[in-house]
Protein backbone atom coordinates (compact mmCIF):
# COMPACT_ATOMS: atom_id res chain seq x y z
CA UNK A 1 0.00 0.00 0.00
CA UNK A 2 1.13 3.57 0.11
CA UNK A 3 2.42 3.21 3.93
CA UNK A 4 4.03 0.48 5.78
CA UNK A 5 2.64 -3.14 6.86
CA UNK A 6 2.89 -1.75 10.55
CA UNK A 7 0.16 0.69 9.57
CA UNK A 8 -1.81 -1.30 7.43
CA UNK A 9 -2.28 -3.80 10.42
CA UNK A 10 -2.94 -0.97 12.98
CA UNK A 11 -5.39 0.35 10.67
CA UNK A 12 -6.93 -3.01 10.12
CA UNK A 13 -6.95 -3.24 14.25
CA UNK A 14 -8.62 -0.05 14.41
CA UNK A 15 -11.27 -0.26 12.19
CA UNK A 16 -12.06 -4.15 14.10
CA UNK A 17 -11.98 -2.40 17.41
CA UNK A 18 -14.40 0.61 15.96
CA UNK A 19 -16.63 -1.98 14.36
CA UNK A 20 -17.49 -3.42 17.81
CA UNK A 21 -20.53 -2.52 20.40
CA UNK A 22 -19.01 1.00 21.83
CA UNK A 23 -19.05 0.49 25.30
CA UNK A 24 -17.19 -3.26 25.11
CA UNK A 25 -13.22 -3.83 25.73
CA UNK A 26 -12.20 -5.89 23.22
CA UNK A 27 -9.49 -8.12 23.89
CA UNK A 28 -6.02 -8.27 22.50
CA UNK A 29 -6.31 -12.18 21.66
CA UNK A 30 -9.64 -11.29 19.76
CA UNK A 31 -8.36 -8.71 17.30
CA UNK A 32 -5.84 -11.19 16.84
CA UNK A 33 -8.08 -14.14 15.74
CA UNK A 34 -10.00 -11.66 13.81
CA UNK A 35 -6.66 -10.69 11.89
CA UNK A 36 -5.43 -13.85 11.77
CA UNK A 37 -2.71 -13.35 9.92
CA UNK A 38 -1.05 -10.65 11.72
CA UNK A 39 1.60 -12.67 14.36
CA UNK A 40 0.21 -12.66 18.18
CA UNK A 41 2.95 -10.75 19.92
CA UNK A 42 3.34 -8.40 16.83
CA UNK A 43 -0.58 -7.10 16.85
CA UNK A 44 -0.29 -6.76 20.92
CA UNK A 45 2.96 -4.16 19.88
CA UNK A 46 0.87 -2.22 17.69
CA UNK A 47 -2.09 -2.06 20.15
CA UNK A 48 0.28 -0.97 22.95
CA UNK A 49 1.43 1.79 19.99
CA UNK A 50 -1.93 2.84 19.37
CA UNK A 51 -3.01 3.43 22.94
CA UNK A 52 0.22 5.05 23.56
CA UNK A 53 -0.38 7.42 20.96
CA UNK A 54 -3.90 8.01 22.50
CA UNK A 55 -5.67 6.82 19.76
CA UNK A 56 -7.38 3.53 21.90
CA UNK A 57 -8.02 3.52 25.04
CA UNK A 58 -6.49 0.34 27.17
CA UNK A 59 -7.73 -1.29 30.59
CA UNK A 60 -6.40 -3.99 32.66
CA UNK A 61 -7.80 -7.09 34.33
CA UNK A 62 -11.07 -8.86 33.76
CA UNK A 63 -13.33 -7.32 31.37
CA UNK A 64 -10.02 -5.68 30.16
CA UNK A 65 -8.71 -4.69 26.92
CA UNK A 66 -9.02 -1.74 24.12
CA UNK A 67 -11.55 0.37 23.05
CA UNK A 68 -11.55 3.72 20.84
CA UNK A 69 -10.40 7.25 22.46
CA UNK A 70 -13.15 9.86 22.49
CA UNK A 71 -13.48 11.27 18.49
CA UNK A 72 -11.61 8.61 16.96
CA UNK A 73 -14.68 7.16 15.33
CA UNK A 74 -15.03 10.66 13.83
CA UNK A 75 -11.12 10.83 12.52
CA UNK A 76 -10.26 10.26 8.84
CA UNK A 77 -7.78 7.86 7.81
CA UNK A 78 -5.53 10.66 6.92
CA UNK A 79 -4.57 11.49 10.58
CA UNK A 80 -4.74 7.93 11.51
CA UNK A 81 -2.28 6.93 9.24
CA UNK A 82 -0.03 10.56 10.19
CA UNK A 83 -0.78 9.81 14.26
CA UNK A 84 0.61 5.56 13.06
CA UNK A 85 3.52 6.72 11.05
CA UNK A 86 4.67 9.33 12.94
CA UNK A 87 5.79 10.91 9.94
CA UNK A 88 4.20 13.97 6.95
CA UNK A 89 2.60 10.71 4.91
CA UNK A 90 1.77 12.40 1.60
CA UNK A 91 4.64 14.99 1.67
CA UNK A 92 7.77 13.93 0.09
CA UNK A 93 8.60 12.99 -2.93
CA UNK A 94 7.27 9.79 -4.84
CA UNK A 95 10.59 8.95 -6.24
CA UNK A 96 11.74 10.01 -2.60
CA UNK A 97 14.21 12.97 -3.56
CA UNK A 98 15.51 15.50 -1.03
CA UNK A 99 13.67 18.39 -2.99
CA UNK A 100 10.56 18.36 -5.22
CA UNK A 101 8.60 20.78 -5.89
CA UNK A 102 6.86 22.60 -8.84
CA UNK A 103 9.95 24.49 -9.45
CA UNK A 104 12.18 21.41 -8.57
CA UNK A 105 10.28 18.46 -10.23
CA UNK A 106 11.36 15.11 -10.72
CA UNK A 107 10.27 13.23 -13.58
CA UNK A 108 7.02 11.95 -11.94
CA UNK A 109 6.15 15.00 -10.16
CA UNK A 110 3.52 16.53 -12.18
CA UNK A 111 1.78 13.37 -13.26
CA UNK A 112 1.94 12.01 -9.53
CA UNK A 113 0.65 15.64 -7.87
CA UNK A 114 -2.98 15.03 -9.32
CA UNK A 115 -3.63 11.43 -8.43
CA UNK A 116 -1.80 12.23 -5.01
CA UNK A 117 -3.84 15.21 -4.19
CA UNK A 118 -6.81 13.12 -4.59
CA UNK A 119 -5.49 10.15 -2.61
CA UNK A 120 -5.06 12.52 -0.05
CA UNK A 121 -8.65 13.89 -0.25
CA UNK A 122 -10.23 10.64 -0.34
CA UNK A 123 -8.19 10.25 3.04
CA UNK A 124 -9.04 12.75 4.97
CA UNK A 125 -13.09 12.27 3.80
CA UNK A 126 -13.24 8.54 4.76
CA UNK A 127 -13.58 8.41 8.55
CA UNK A 128 -12.99 4.84 11.20
CA UNK A 129 -16.48 5.30 11.66
CA UNK A 130 -17.27 4.80 7.82
CA UNK A 131 -14.78 2.03 7.79
CA UNK A 132 -16.49 0.30 10.88
CA UNK A 133 -20.05 0.81 9.66
CA UNK A 134 -18.98 -1.41 6.56
CA UNK A 135 -17.49 -3.54 8.39
CA UNK A 136 -20.54 -3.96 11.06
CA UNK A 137 -23.14 -4.11 7.86
CA UNK A 138 -21.09 -7.06 6.22
CA UNK A 139 -20.08 -5.28 3.39
CA UNK A 140 -16.60 -5.57 4.06
CA UNK A 141 -14.26 -8.49 5.49
CA UNK A 142 -10.87 -7.14 6.59
CA UNK A 143 -9.58 -10.72 6.32
CA UNK A 144 -10.21 -10.53 2.78
CA UNK A 145 -8.53 -7.17 1.73
CA UNK A 146 -5.56 -8.77 2.17
CA UNK A 147 -3.37 -10.16 -0.45
CA UNK A 148 -3.33 -13.92 -0.65
CA UNK A 149 0.38 -15.22 0.48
Amino acid sequence: MLWSKTCDYALQALVYVAAQPEDLCVRGQDVAAYLYDVPSPYLAKILRGLAGKGILQSFKGRGGGFLLAPGIRESGLLEMVKRIAGEPFGEGCVLGLAKCTDATACPAHHAWSPIKNKVLELLRQKTIGQMAAAVRDGRYDLRLLRKAG
